[in-house]
């Protein structure tokens, strides 16, 4: 089972109350939160903790300045200015490993740094899924770190997924920059009241979204299936996305579409565009594994094709679909005309279905003639047959011979 662990220092027990009549409230901590993913580089994780201290009014530092070695010396000396008495401020770094990848850590030797001599109270945490993340750090950066791990498990119950994923849906106050009942109010009442009523009613359509049965059984096939979170999130990507100010509500219908794109089979989608030579070897490899031939070679595989387009052609006369050109193909009244290619060409499409890794070697020797090796089958036999139910240009008498049996 995945697990997941956190990377912590020391932060003190620093809660403020608040005062009797609620004017000089002081904030419990504050949280600056990056990912490994979006910050892939120091500089951008620089530009992004400016952008969240300048947005909590902490900061009036310059977020725009692209100069990580000019940025830094600034944000260290803020952080270097605070004292005990002031709130803590929580760096949490999801994907940390990530992190640890960047050149030198110098952002993390820094945050580590100053979380240890620094007045002002600063954690941080790095959540990550690799076991071995502290092995990624260097010697000066692993020095300065408290070596606290918390290891936690993914939600053992159906209840507590849900609670999860939907938590993850909601909007928050901050995350329409409502301010707070303590703060000034730079809005004007009318905007504030639009924000409010877009909040509260884009939070219970989330509520009722959870109530609909086809989407309630989407979320627990994901749950059956893995209990990560992470997979409910890219269920989500699709939809998010698609948000706008003409469509700004979440609908059951697009995670319907999400997910069925999510169970698509990867090898189906593959063969979607492959030749109608490349089928035809498939579909005869198909009538050699029915017949018990589970392993085979080219010249049996292209044996099959040959005689089945002997067939036809011979059938040719008599059938109204189709008939014989005068360059020896047989040609279909469904505008795709069906040929017998030679056997150097149809050795190529076999070889462009091996690196295709569609096929591979029954054997590691790998000796012998190419059209000779025997080969195995990476598909299903029903997978094969979804794709000629699928491929655009296939004609019926091929799908016939494909549904043969």
């Amino acid at each position: 089972m995945e697990r997941e662990f956190a990377i912590m220092t020391s932060m003190p027990d620093t809660d403020q109350d608040m005062d009797a009549d609620g004017a000089t409230r002081k904030k419990d901590f504050m949280v600056i939160k990056l990912n490994g993913i979006v910050q892939t580089d120091d500089r951008m994780a620089l530009k992004e903790i400016m952008r969240q201290l300048s947005r909590e009014g902490e900061s009036e530092m310059d977020s725009n300045n692209t100069s990580f070695s000019d940025s830094l010396p600034s944000l260290l000396t803020f952080l270097k200015s605070g004292t005990r008495e002031q709130y803590p401020i929580i760096f949490i770094l999801d994907e940390f490993d990530l992190f640890a990848q960047h050149t030198k850590q110098s952002l993390l030797y820094n945050l580590f740094d100053v979380a240890q001599s620094a007045d002002w109270p600063i954690a941080v945490i790095g959540v990550t899924c690799r076991m071995d993340a502290t092995e990624l750090l260097e010697k000066r950066v692993k020095s300065r770190f408290s070596l606290r791990h918390y290891y936690t498990f993914p939600p053992g119950t159906y209840h507590d997924y849900v609670e999860i994923c939907q938590n993850a849906l909601f909007l928050s106050p901050a995350d329409l920059d409502i301010p707070s009942e303590d703060e000034d109010d730079i809005l004007s009442d009318q905007d504030l009241e639009k924000k409010i009523v877009f909040l509260r009613e884009f939070n219970r359509r989330i509520k009722v979204l959870f109530e609909d049965g086809g989407f309630t059984r989407v979320v627990q096939r994901i749950f059956d299936l893995m209990k990560d979170v992470r997979g409910f999130y890219r269920l989500c990507f699709a939809p998010v996305a698609a948000l706008s100010e003409a469509h700004p509500y979440l609908l059951p219908s697009q995670f319907y579409e999400s997910g069925l794109q999510q169970r698509v089979d990867s090898k189906t989608e593959l063969l979607k565009g492959i030749s109608l030579l490349e089928l035809s070897l498939l579909i005869a490899i198909k009538h050699l594994i029915e017949r018990e031939n589970i392993t085979f070679n080219f010249e049996m595989v292209y044996d099959e094709y040959k005689e089945f387009m002997d067939t036809m052609v011979l059938r040719a006369p008599s059938t109204s679909s189709l008939g014989v050109s005068s360059g020896g193909s047989i040609t279909s009244t469904e505008t795709v005309s069906l040929r017998l290619y030679k056997k150097a060409v149809a050795l190529k499409a076999f070889e462009h279905l091996i690196e295709a890794e569609l096929l591979r070697p029954a054997d590691s020797s790998g000796k012998g003639p190419k059209e000779y090796r025997m080969m195995r089958i990476m598909l299903d036999i029903s997978q094969i047959a979804d794709v000629v139910l699928k491929h655009r240009d296939c004609p019926t008498v091929v799908a016939r011979w494909a549904a043969r049996r």
